[in-house]
């Protein structure tokens, strides 16, 4: 089946907040903002696999911002220089001329969107930090070898293959979530926020687009709405400086259709069942579980070595009196064979 495929936005991590839905659910939000976006250029590829783009720029910048030959990009698709700019795959029947510019609206509350950023940069890093491993010993083997890899590979490999996890750097590469809902947008602040997040620096720039793998769910029908196709176009006598924030806001349905402290409702209770329910007698409460008591562990295995050590004690003393006595013996009858010479 063909599905047009819209280009997408390029926004801003703002910064985390807390949100709270009609049943009360909490969750941690991140807020994005989407600083003058704008189409700066058309791309095409011809051929068996053609592709069709369309690049988004952002965030306006003066033009001694970049080098010559980057302000002249811009000016010659005759829009302002922008910070960033980015390129989104789309469908023939999505191209919006170039200088068009993008609102939040775009998107529409409830829909699933891709994020695509790049993560927190942790620098050169070691093996327990970067794949989590366990490393060695603190009492055994040499010295130093809290924080080692250990094995290298099996006898006789001659290298270390291609892919062996080692240390090196950590962290700044691209990283992309699928399926994310939008949870609220402030069109008069340009911010969308989503119900995640983000392992990013503040300031970091994020790709939003369209998600295509909506878990079996179909991305636009009657029930979710459709899209403003190929882009939200704001009506002409909006004035956004004249309302108030709260008259700015697009909220989506529940994410959640109970509240997530109380047991999910699984099937519906019939009068039948709540009957059977009172007629049965009521199950014997299960036995209280005991709990370890590890002071009276150690005061029994105390008494336990004392009483060993004192048996051990008087072992030893009794074995010395025996051999006391045999010598005390020995002793006698060798003097008793010297008498018994002398007589």
């Amino acid at each position: 089946m063909f599905y047009s495929v819209r280009f997408g936005l390029v926004g801003v991590k703002a910064f985390t907040c807390k949100e709270f839905d009609e049943l009360g659910n909490q969750f941690d939000c991140t807020a994005f903002w989407f600083p003058d976006n704008q189409i700066v250029k058309h791309g095409s590829r011809k051929g068996e696999s053609g592709t069709h783009k369309v690049f988004v720029g952002a965030m306006n910048v003066p033009v001694e911002f970049h080098k010559p030959h980057v302000a002249a990009f811009y000016k010659a698709a005759g829009v302002p220089v922008k910070h960033v700019s980015a390129g989104f795959n789309i469908t023939p029947d999505a191209y919006a001329p170039v200088g068009t510019k993008l609102d939040v609206r775009h998107f529409k509350p409830g829909q699933e969107v891709t994020i695509t950023f790049q993560n927190t940069d942790y620098g050169y890093q070691g093996v327990m930090f970067r794949h989590g491993f366990d490393g060695g010993y603190v009492w055994l083997g040499d010295s130093r070898w809290q924080r080692r890899p250990g094995c290298m590979g099996a006898e006789g490999q001659k290298r270390i293959y291609p892919g062996h996890r080692m240390a090196g750097q950590t962290g700044a590469s691209a990283e992309t979530y699928q399926g994310v809902p939008i949870w609220r947008i402030d069109y008069k602040n340009s911010l969308i926020f989503l119900p995640t997040l983000l392992d990013a620096d503040v300031g970091t720039y994020v790709k939003f687009s369209d998600t295509i793998n909506t878990k079996g769910y179909t991305l636009w029908n009657e029930h979710r709405g459709t899209p403003a196709f190929p882009t939200f176009i704001p009506p002409a006598d909006e004035n956004l400086a004249a309302m108030a924030t709260d008259e700015c806001q697009l909220t989506s349905p529940p994410l959640y259709m109970y509240f997530r402290d109380e047991s999910a409702p699984t099937q519906l209770v019939s009068q039948a069942d709540v009957e059977d329910a009172k007629s049965t007698k009521p199950a014997a409460a299960a036995p209280k579980k005991k709990y370890y008591d590890m002071r009276k562990y150690l005061e029994r295995r105390k008494k336990y070595r004392q009483s060993l050590q004192k048996a051990r004690k008087y072992k030893l003393m009794g074995l010395r009196t025996k051999a006391h006595e045999k010598q005390e013996e020995a002793r006698r009858a060798k003097i008793l064979k010297y008498k018994r010479v002398k007589t």
